[in-house]
């Protein structure tokens, strides 16, 4: 089966190759290269609403700066579409830069209403600049590509366009496969999971901004040389419709998702022109139809229907690997934390030490404090007093990402996996970390590119083989049991080479089974020289693999020591256990 679509999808490659050959109707060449500017487009959207899930309803804003840019550097400047091209995507990019670092301090809805802006704005700027657009007369007589002496029609520019919609999906297919684009997911999927294993969420979105404007502009500049006219009748807001809507029609965060949109988007209204009164409101219905009736859009449902004739490769490929921390072993301490809500004293002067290469387990009664400590620990929370030091430095006050980059990794009371991505995938993102390489080589899939993706893939079988994960590599994450989440979770975080590793109620809703299992891969954890810092309420598993153990009740330390002399602490039996 796979090979037949294979065969029919190189098949329609080729029918695509020959319709200038085909056809000489201006007509239908014209249209399809509507279509191939929308697939550039398209493909940068996907990128930024696809990959990294950030909405931008202001698309039109970078298209037609494209296009208005490839239209001036050849009417004002004489400057050829081999140079224009290049300089559109350049201009616009650098655009999208300079919006996305105060539109991504925002996120959902506000985003999308900084980008309308955004677009109105160009758009009303194309018009009231006139010495420099022509306002709304726009530009006109924009010359013909050439390929050295030789003018281009529209049947020669046809491939133009062509290698360019190749050119964009090789791209974006190259950044899918690699650290930059799993790092651009998991921000989407989780930020807070992305930040405890090192990633910047702001880094990520402002270069996923980035790489859809350039698309965009590209587009744009493709769209200038096809009609040789650029308005701004062109760039509308319905314009930035057209373009969401061919991502979430083709599918969201798939390669081929623009190609399939565009292609449908673009020829539907030409087919429907005796109701172009009513376009908005056939978008509208679409929109709604492919969020009921397709909510992975055409390419989503395609991909759905082919992995039922995919064979999932089994656990077991990779021979356990123990990790190694990435930096020295030290000692944690903590001095005189203090953290409050409002009026609710959370934590009140607590002093913690956790010794390298060691388990110290933290308990308490529920509401004691304890996940609120340890998101003072990772950053997610920053103390209302007291010092956190960490090999040598400082920790309060410092976001996530760069305690995670300093040598603390974390799991969650809810375990917090990236659920469209492979279990092999989540272990994947750990071990790149920030570590994501070239944005370049990622685009181009370089050699170095792929050999790291061998060595990434290995590394995350032999981890998922340490925490002794059964079952899939290749089984996305939202399907998983609950056990395999946290040892998919565990391994994820070890993936990260942290010195100290802090688990948040680790054994919560494990059988009896897993959690003997559970306490096993902990004490590895520490045979590996990795500290760990234990939330527990399992007090077989807390007192069975500690070495020292940590007792808040309100937010105070009332005990601490080794596992037998905490146990017996008369404030430890009325406060924990009830017992006067």
């Amino acid at each position: 089966m796979l090979r037949a679509v294979r065969t029919l999808a190189w098949g329609l490659a080729a029918l695509a190759a020959a319709v200038p050959l085909l056809t000489a109707n201006t007509y239908y060449l014209f249209l399809a290269g509507l279509i191939g500017a929308g697939v550039v487009v398209g493909t940068g959207l996907n990128i930024l609403a696809g990959n990294s899930g950030q909405v931008s309803l202001g698309h039109a804003g970078l298209y037609a700066i494209g296009a208005y840019t490839g239209a001036i550097l050849a009417t004002r400047l004489g400057v050829g579409f081999w140079v224009s091209l290049p300089a559109a995507a350049v201009v616009s990019g650098a655009v999208g830069t300079l919006l996305a670092m105060p539109a991504l301090r925002v996120t959902g809805p506000y985003l999308a209403m900084v980008t309308i802006a955004f677009g109105i704005i160009v758009e009303h700027g194309l018009i009231e600049w006139e010495t420099l657009t022509r306002g709304f007369g726009g530009i006109a007589d924009i010359p013909k590509p050439h390929l050295g002496s030789l003018p281009l029609a529209l049947p020669q520019y046809y491939y133009v366009v062509g290698a360019a919609v190749v050119a964009s999906l090789f791209l974006a297919r190259n950044l899918a496969r690699s650290p930059w684009g799993r790092a651009l997911a998991a921000v989407r999927e989780s930020e807070v999971a992305a930040e405890s294993l090192g990633l910047s969420p702001t880094l990520a979105r402002t270069t996923a901004f980035a790489l859809s404007a350039a698309f965009a502009g590209a587009g744009g500049c493709l769209y200038a040389y096809l009609t040789q006219f650029v308005s701004p009748d062109s760039f509308t807001f319905e314009t930035s419709i057209l373009f969401l809507l061919i991502v979430l029609f083709g599918g969201l965060g798939r390669v081929a998702g623009p190609l399939i949109g565009s292609i449908v988007l673009m020829v539907l209204p030409e087919a429907l022109q005796q109701f172009s009164n009513y376009r908005l409101i056939l978008y509208g219905l679409l929109l709604l139809g492919s969020i009921y009736f397709l909510p992975r859009g055409m390419a989503g449902a395609i991909e759905a229907w082919l992995a039922r004739f995919r064979h999932l490769v089994p656990g077991g490929e990779g021979e356990p690997a123990a990790p190694t921390p990435a930096v020295h072993p030290e000692a944690l301490e903590a001095r005189g934390v203090r953290m409050a809500f409002g009026g609710l004293q959370a934590l009140a002067d607590v002093n913690l030490a956790v010794a390298p290469r060691s388990i110290h387990s933290l308990i308490g009664p529920n509401g004691a404090g304890k996940t609120t400590l340890l998101n003072i620990l990772s950053g997610y929370y920053r103390p209302t007093g007291g010092v956190v030091r960490f090999a040598g430095r400082e920790l309060q006050g410092r976001p996530p990402h760069r305690i995670a980059r300093g040598g603390i990794s974390r799991t969650f009371q809810t375990t917090q996996l990236f659920e469209e991505m492979t279990v092999l995938e989540n272990v994947q993102v750990g071990l790149a970390g920030p570590r994501l390489g070239g944005l370049g080589s990622a685009l181009l899939g370089r050699r170095t590119v792929a050999a790291r993706e061998v060595a990434l893939r290995a590394e995350a079988l032999g981890l998922l083989a340490f925490v002794g994960y059964t079952g899939s590599p290749h089984e996305r994450a939202r399907n998983l049991a609950f056990g395999h989440r946290r040892l998919v979770e565990i391994a994820r975080a070890l993936a990260a080479r942290p010195a100290l590793l802090l688990l948040d109620e680790p054994s919560a809703g494990l059988a009896a089974a897993e959690i003997e299992g559970l306490g096993q891969l902990i004490r590895r954890v520490r045979e590996a020289g990795i500290a760990v810092l234990l939330v527990g309420h399992h007090m077989e598993l807390v007192m069975e693999v500690s070495d020292r153990v940590t007792v808040l009740d309100y937010g105070r330390v009332i005990a601490e020591g080794p596992p037998g002399q905490v146990q017996t602490d008369p404030a430890v039996l009325e406060a924990y256990l009830g017992i006067a």
